[in-house]
């Protein structure tokens, strides 16, 4: 009688090595990254966030690999690995990318498959090429940019999907409810991270039409002030602008209009120009499909200044489609920003003139904040710092700033 040979267990020390790698790079990330988190250079500051977004996903690859060892699963893998690569060319700012990593580790492991899973012929090397390349696409996204970032992961999906299929077919492990659930859980995950991208990215214009920057070509830029009216602060502000003959754009909030009506017809009065910037400055209220916000404030401005804004921005550059034709329909424009230096975030005048310094090129639009959320009394004592250094700066630079009608050409009021 002939006894079928059956194959060998799948060694332990195969499973083992994938946990201890994934240990490995989150030891790392506790030891290094608070240590580097403090170097302040530009460049120190990509390569910091660039790595925390690097370890996410090259933890995400090395414990997928684990489990997805399926052969239908390589093609779902190709498709959301382009699209967590084509994500990180639209994300501007580090949470996004680190929210599109998971993605990018899992589409790297699917696409692996049974090449780089955890099996008897594969090794811990392979699972260190997932990590790899996982964690170097979203580096060269904060390090080189990203334009490289989408050329540089387009290589690595375009070589793994390739030795993917010249590759061994993976074994049959694996298969049934879990690889259900990978196949539709991973698409699924793709597409709402997607969503919240193109939802909360300021400079996204495929989830709502908006304007982030004006011509390149000229040498006009835009100052915009957010959060207010906001005594004594939005006035002193005013006043700097007027010192250097020229003018800036501030986005109202609705409820602080209502309590302090004299600061904003002051502003009007010196020509400074205004814009709607919701009534209530919230957290939620830009998932409304009416988005009723917008109407109150317009209602707001024409009540007390007896003009209404023809520029809409959304709180936190959060924006939906039906909030984009809620501005279309009011006969406004949506816009947001290109360069921002997180001066809600820091007291040093001296920093935010140099975030925006490095970042501002030829039709940019600064955002700066005269208020916080809208709340009568916040302290802005860092825009009055800030403003004349960046003013200096942009006339050094031959940048002449100006309201943003004239920078867009676009009406900067409608009819009420």
């Amino acid at each position: 009688m002939v006894t079928a040979i059956q194959p060998p267990p799948e060694p332990r020390r195969d499973a083992a090595a994938t946990w201890l790698t994934a240990v490995a790079l989150a030891s790392f990330g506790a030891v290094v990254l608070p240590a580097t988190a403090t170097i302040g250079a530009p460049v120190h500051a990509a390569i910091w966030q660039g790595a925390v977004g690097s370890l996410v996903a090259a933890l995400v690859a090395v414990v997928a690999s684990r489990f997805a060892r399926i052969w239908y699963l390589r093609p779902v893998g190709v498709l959301m690995a382009g699209v967590a690569c084509w994500l990180l060319a639209q994300a501007s700012y580090p949470v996004a990318a680190w929210l599109i990593a998971p993605v990018l580790g899992l589409g790297i492991a699917f696409v692996g498959g049974g090449a780089m899973g955890v099996g008897p012929r594969t090794s811990v090397p392979g699972v260190l090429v997932a990590a790899a390349a996982a964690a170097g696409i979203v580096l060269v996204r904060f390090v080189a940019g990203r334009d490289a970032a989408m050329a540089f992961g387009a290589a690595i999906v375009a070589a793994s999907a390739f030795a993917s299929l010249v590759g061994r077919r993976p074994a049959a492990t694996n298969k049934g409810r879990r690889g259900i659930v990978l196949a539709i859980g991973g698409p699924i995950l793709a597409l709402a991270t997607a969503g919240y991208i193109g939802a909360t990215t300021p400079s996204v214009t495929w989830f709502g039409s908006l304007i982030h920057h004006g011509p390149r070509g000229g040498d006009e830029v835009a100052i915009t002030f957010d959060d207010g009216p906001n005594p004594p602060y939005t006035l002193q502000i005013s006043g700097i602008l007027d010192h250097y003959g020229v003018k800036g754009t501030f986005f109202t909030v609705g409820k602080a209009l209502a309590s302090r009506p004299d600061v904003s017809k002051a502003l009007l009065d010196d020509g400074q120009l205004l814009g709607n910037h919701s009534y209530t400055h919230d957290a939620f209220h830009w998932l409304d499909p009416e988005y009723a916000e917008l109407g109150q404030t317009q209602d707001a401005f024409k009540r007390t200044l007896g003009v209404c804004p023809g520029l809409y921005r959304p709180p936190h550059g959060s924006h939906t489609p039906l909030m984009a034709k809620q501005v279309s329909d009011h006969g406004m424009r949506m816009v947001t920003w290109d360069v921002s230096a997180a001066d809600w975030a820091t007291s040093d005048g001296n920093l935010v003139a140099r975030r925006v310094l490095d970042k501002v090129q030829p039709g940019s639009i600064i955002l700066l904040h005269d208020g916080i959320d809208g709340n009568i009394g916040a302290d802005r004592s860092v825009i009055l710092t800030a403003l004349p250094l960046i003013l200096d700066g942009l006339r050094q630079r031959g940048l002449k700033p100006v309201t943003l009608d004239k920078l867009l050409d676009v009406p900067g009021y409608v009819p009420c």
